[in-house]
């Protein structure tokens, strides 16, 4: 399940609603992620970041 907190809007992908907030340290902010922002963080996870968009040009 996706959740997020409410404080900071990280998103966390755990199997159980975490009590603290693992990047601001918030006690109690969490929620599940609504619908769409699920999508939102699988398409992100299945995002290539280490391939280059455009080619680099040497020299």
């Amino acid at each position: 399940m996706i959740f997020v907190c409410d404080h900071c809007h990280f998103e966390i992908e755990a199997g159980s609603k975490p009590c603290q907030c693992p990047d601001c340290g918030k006690l109690g902010r969490i929620r599940t992620a609504t619908a769409e922002e699920g999508r939102a963080f699988q398409a992100r996870k299945r995002e290539d970041v280490w391939r280059d968009a455009a080619p680099v040009l040497a020299g």
